[in-house]
């Protein structure tokens, strides 16, 4: 017995020791990374930026693989190579997370009153700010952005002067200018200089899978607001470079400088730049959503552009790729598996149009693709049938249930490609009904983008703010969070136990799609687990025809009164409608499903294309220097050497990437192959527990819906119905702050901008303090938003 004892310790202590390597690792590796993050930044501060003539380039070796002498060596080592740690690390510690997830026996801890750094990321510092919502860790990192850059361009332009007042600078071209003119040239360098700064970030926004977002667990849809902000601060210095230069070689009777291609060396080319400026002027207005939201091909086609300013850039400055280029190739590696993943059609399982308008597509998934779909995901769709150029992104009232073989989006009709779709779903319904042949509605799927922390589990009271189709993701949560309580029954967990939900719409038909979510066919008995959940739902409108089908509500309208939902569910006046719409199911007995080769997808696969396509580009770069450049000072001209580049990153991502998403390719379809699960049959009945899943062998063309449904089933909810009216936050913030004493509150919001305002001004209000409590009383709102921003 003692010896079994003895052993029995043996095995946890090195259970123990195993348990406690993946964190040391984890942290080892973030540590690695901030340094890697504050070397880049240092070089900002330090940077000695040599002139043109004294970088030691008239020393360099003509062969080298990779130079490290003069600004080409700076840059290499404290930029680019800055870029290269992270992305590696990242992909690191983006894996031992998952490990660590899997080890978890209970969610996230709720909130309490110790400081966490978290909520600088859920105070809304600003709630009507010009950039929208501004979090107090969004002001920190606007202020800590300029910061950078004013300080190079201060340091930068503050020792030139010396150098022009003291008379110690050449002149190395171009006519003697007066001091003044000098310090003008060297004020629109810097501009340029520091413009190189948001350029090399703006990149990793919009790379959608890209490591370093899923690193800080910054979802897609709120960094691309970062791109926007980025690339204005970029287009500002960028036009104040230019404008300088041009008033400088007007004034200074060089106007001819203007049109002139330098090809020599690492000089700039000045018409090279002038078409850069233009293109990205022209990318910037119609980014704008006056232009964006009202002709959106037009916004998209144009965007494109980026390409040009790019390129051009390279042509101008050719010697700053290695600021940029690790970024840049991160996102076209985004590219380049978001266009593999999307050369799979997709069988849409389902179509049809909902009470409200809104049209609900019904997407087929591999239960086993090997990738994460949280309840807050987004995806981004084209329908080619509709347009091969509109890609939309949308959110999914679908979880990541493994029984859910579908993914759900409502699509609310608001443009002209919705009304397209809604016409296409009703010739194919009369097709259908006529000619009998199946349905093969098609789609182009990117995604999932998701949050991948779950944060909404931390809280023990969740307040949902929804505006008409955002109650999308809020319909996912609520699944998420029903399913969890159904597979730990009678356990000890940490899950919300109080939700309430207020929903805004226009009409009282837009109220059905609450029936999206049958909670109990989920989980029946949720309230005897200590679930509560509350619904407060706002029907705005004010015109009586909208209620003209519901006496019973335009009898009330005007009234302000609310209507507790039991009691209008249980009335007799309860209204009916009857609804005939287009609706279509897929009748073949298998599908296409979601293509699981993805920038999101199995993370050692994504981690090994990007690193392998890194190295493919210095491997590819560094034959280059000593075969094809050799001497960047004579006759090698710049944009030869710019060609040079893109060659690099376009080849290192097809060849050396493109090799491993051949065999991850491989690999995959031998799988599908020994596993039938992977095709969906739609012959049977799922044996899932969700509603969502149950596949009917047949097909009702002619179905009738019910817009609101009597009965305590559908009004299973707590809460009420108010008419002709919005919400008064000031009173709605004002009860749950008596109601909540003493909690931590997560407030989500997906709703319209000026929604998020206003929600956003009363949790800043409403929070007893900042970042601490200080009391056992006071209450603290955390703010997230859920909308997508672009």
């Amino acid at each position: 017995m003692a010896v079994s004892t003895r052993g029995e310790k043996e095995v946890e202590v090195t259970s123990s020791q195993n348990r406690s390597i993946v964190p040391t690792l984890k942290a080892v590796a973030e540590m690695l990374i901030a340094a890697a993050c504050l070397m880049w930044v240092l070089y900002w501060f330090f940077s000695p930026e040599p002139h043109a003539d004294d970088d030691d380039l008239s020393n360099n070796t003509q062969s080298r693989f990779f130079r490290t002498d003069g600004r080409e060596g700076y840059s290499l080592i404290y930029q680019t190579l800055p870029w290269v740690v992270v992305v590696a690390l990242s992909f690191l510690v983006i894996g031992l997370r998952s490990v660590l997830r899997k080890k978890e026996t209970k969610a996230v801890s709720k909130g309490n009153g110790t400081f966490k750094i978290s909520r600088l990321c859920t105070y809304p510092l600003w709630a009507r700010s010009p950039f929208g919502v501004l979090t107090a860790s969004d002001f920190l990192i606007v202020i800590a952005f300029l910061f950078i850059t004013f300080y190079h361009f201060g340091r930068r332009t503050h020792l030139s002067f010396k150098e022009i007042d003291a008379g110690t600078v050449m002149h190395h071209h171009g006519p003697i200018v007066s001091k003044r003119w000098q310090k003008v040239q060297y004020a629109s360098y810097y501009f340029g200089t520091i413009s190189i700064i948001p350029f090399s970030l703006l990149w990793i926004p919009v790379s959608r899978g890209s490591p370093l977002l899923r690193l800080i667990g910054l979802p897609f849809e709120h960094a691309v607001r970062y791109h926007i902000w980025l690339a204005v601060f970029m287009m500002v210095f960028v036009s104040l470079h230019s404008i300088g230069y041009i008033v400088f070689y007007m004034r200074t009777d060089q106007t001819s400088r203007v049109t002139s291609w330098d090809t020599i060396g690492e000089k700039c080319s000045v018409v090279a730049g002038l078409v850069a400026w233009i293109a990205g002027l022209v990318v910037w207005l119609t980014s704008l959503s006056f232009f964006r939201r009202r002709w959106y091909e037009f916004f998209f086609a144009i965007h494109h552009l980026y390409v040009v300013y790019a390129l051009f850039w390279l042509y101008h400055a050719v010697w700053s790729y290695h600021f940029f280029v690790i970024p840049m190739l991160l996102f076209f590696v985004d590219r380049f598996l978001r266009f593999l993943q999307s050369r799979t059609l997709v069988d849409v399982v389902s179509a049809k149009v909902l009470e409200s308008n809104a049209i609900e597509l019904r997407l087929a998934r591999n239960s086993n693709d090997g990738m994460m779909r949280n309840a807050l995901s987004t995806w981004c769709i084209q329908l080619p049938s509709i347009s091969r150029i509109q890609w939309h992104f949308f959110s999914s009232s679908s979880t990541n249930q493994k029984d859910e073989k579908e993914v759900i989006i409502i699509i609310k009709p608001l443009g002209s490609w919705t009304r397209r779709l809604h016409k296409v779903l009703a010739d194919n319904s009369n097709n259908h009904s006529s000619s009998k042949c199946p349905f093969s509605f098609k789609a182009r799927v990117e995604g999932a983008y998701n949050d991948e922390s779950d944060f909404y589990l931390r809280y023990a009271s969740l307040i949902l703010v929804a505006g008409g189709i955002g109650i999308t993701p809020f319909l996912a949560i609520l699944k998420d969070i029903l399913y969890r309580y159904a597979r730990t029954l009678n356990k000890d967990l940490d899950l919300p136990t109080s939700i309430e939900l207020y929903y805004c719409v226009r009409t009282p038909e837009e109220l059905s799609v609450l029936k999206e979510l049958d909670m109990l066919n989920i989980l029946s008995s949720f309230k005897e687990l200590g679930l509560n959940i509350e619904i407060h739902s706002y029907i705005t409108s004010n015109q009586r025809d909208h209620y003209q089908a519901f006496p019973y509500l335009e009898n009330i309208l005007g009234t302000n009164k609310g209507i507790d939902l039991s009691e209008y569910g249980g009335l007799d006046k309860v209204p009916t409608l009857s609804y005939t719409s287009p609706s279509l199911k897929n009748e073949r007995s298998v599908v296409n499903g979601i293509s699981p080769i993805s920038n999101v997808g199995e993370t050692f696969w994504v981690a090994s294309i990007t690193i392998s396509s890194m190295v493919g580009y210095f491997v590819l770069s560094g034959l280059a220097n000593l075969y094809i450049v050799e001497d960047y000072t004579k006759n090698f001209p710049n944009y030869n050497r710019a060609h040079i580049v893109v060659a690099c990153v376009v080849l290192g991502i097809l060849v050396f990437g493109g090799i491993l998403a051949a065999i991850w390719y491989i690999i995959l379809k031998r799988k599908s192959e020994d596993h039938t699960s992977t095709i969906l049959p739609f012959n049977t009945k799922s044996t899932s527990t969700s509603p969502q899943s149950q596949y009917a062998p047949s097909i009702d063309l002619a179905t009738t819906l019910e817009t609101i449904e009597s009965g305590e089933r559908h009004f299973l909810w707590k809460g009420d119905i108010h008419i002709g009216g919005r919400p008064d936050w000031q009173d709605v913030f004002s009860h749950i702050k008596q109601k909540c004493r003493g909690m931590v509150v997560g407030v989500l919001v997906s709703g319209s901008e000026s929604m998020q305002e206003d929600v956003a001004a009363q949790c800043g209000k409403h929070s007893s303090c900042f970042l601490f409590q200080k009391g056992d009383e006071d209450i603290i709102f955390e703010y997230h938003s859920v909308s997508f921003d672009l």
